[in-house]
């Protein structure tokens, strides 16, 4: 059987909340198309960005099941699935898997701080039981513990498990996951500007980014999360990587998804607050955002953004 193919920009969704607090069904399933009109390769939701962590089961099942229903025949779905327990992922993960995701998104689990081979036997456990392709999620500063590259490349061999996504500080460590698996399994980054991934994983063999960043810009993150077949993929990338590079800085200037969040609402996106105990975004960062996308014309009455969320 051959591997679910996840290259390109992933952006992860936001979840918009109303002045109440209850998710926004109507605002999310605009953000849907809002990605599959400017060129994201697909997206992703329930992820850090979601605030997943804050919503209820049921809230998240709902969730699910609209970016689900908006995105068929459109663009493609990566759902996060991960919880604590095994039990619990599973749940998530078959859960998904019904409602028709294209593949999951699975973390190691927070808090616990499991060893290296309680990570492997977690990502093992998921993928002999839910037969759908999985994407490995490294994010060891949320969850306290690395999923180290030799325990990725055992994973790799899992038909199941088809790609990485590395979202911590450890640029070597990408490096020797591509080594270790001779640059046969697909490895996607984030797009921290402090952890300076992209660089690496795309010269690397990469094949992209699941972000924060291409929730407001997707058609410039799409450029820059281009697998690379010819030099002027890398001249591209090295293009928009430098002038989107204080946007991206911006995104991780507080917790993630605050400053997106506000980025969002100044451009017509209405995706509400964060939900608390998160705050909005600081008056300081505001100014700074606000600069910054003003000078990449994000703020002009005709760009993209703003035009397709004055729609009616």
């Amino acid at each position: 059987m051959k591997r679910y193919n996840v290259e390109g920009s992933w952006p992860a969704l936001v979840t918009p909340f109303t002045e109440k607090d209850e998710v926004n069904h109507d605002v999310l399933r605009r953000l849907v198309n809002f990605h599959a009109e400017n060129r994201s390769t697909g997206v992703l939701l329930m992820g850090s960005t979601g605030e997943a962590i804050l919503l209820s089961k049921d809230e998240r099942e709902k969730i699910i099941d609209t970016v689900i229903d908006e995105a068929s025949g459109k663009v493609p779905v990566m759902v996060g699935v991960a919880a604590v327990s095994t039990r619990d992922t599973l749940e998530n993960a078959r859960y998904a898997k019904a409602a028709g995701a294209d593949c999951g998104l699975v973390v190691q689990p927070p808090y616990i701080k499991p060893t290296q081979d309680a990570l492997y036997h977690y990502f093992k456990d998921v993928a002999d039981a839910v037969d759908m392709p999985l994407v490995i999620y490294n994010n060891p500063e949320r969850c306290g513990v690395n999923v180290e590259p030799e325990t990725i490349a055992r994973l790799a061999r899992h038909p199941n498990i088809v790609a990485i996504k590395e979202a911590g500080p450890n640029p070597y460590g990408v490096m020797r996951t591509v080594e270790l698996t001779r640059g046969e399994f697909n490895v996607l980054c984030c797009d921290c500007a402090f952890y300076a991934l992209i660089p690496v994983v795309m010269s690397s063999g990469g094949k992209g980014t699941s972000n924060v960043t291409g929730s407001l810009c997707p058609r410039e993150i799409a450029k820059i999360s281009k697998p690379w077949e010819n030099y002027e993929d890398a001249v591209t990338m090295r293009e928009y990587l430098y002038r989107y590079l204080p946007l991206i800085r911006m995104m991780y200037s507080e917790t993630n998804p605050v400053p997106l969040k506000w980025a969002l609402n100044q451009v017509g996106a209405n995706v509400g607050r964060p939900r608390k105990p998160l705050l909005e975004l600081s008056e300081a960062n505001r100014r700074t955002m606000l600069q910054t996308m003003e000078r990449l014309g994000i703020m002009a009455e005709d760009s993209y953004q703003r035009e397709y969320f004055a729609r009616k």
